[in-house]
């Protein structure tokens, strides 16, 4: 999915939760119930910590971390 993509499928999840695309990213972050979501709304925000540097990584595979310019 492209990030264009990505932040249309997160904007009408926002609008539909009435929050904002940061506020929805924020929920999924640290929502148990994270795994409710769409596999769609979930595609979007992992493209979207992509694109914002992030990277899956961490003990276990359990978060998402900035990526350091070497």
């Amino acid at each position: 999915m492209l990030i264009k993509d990505a932040m249309t499928v997160l904007r009408k999840e926002a609008k539909k939760l009435d929050m904002t695309v940061e506020e929805v990213v924020a929920y999924i972050d640290n929502s148990p119930r994270a795994m409710q979501i769409s596999m769609r709304v979930l595609q979007a925000y992992e493209d979207y910590k992509i694109n914002q540097g992030y990277t899956w990584s961490g003990v276990n595979y359990e978060t998402w971390v900035k990526k350091e310019n070497i």
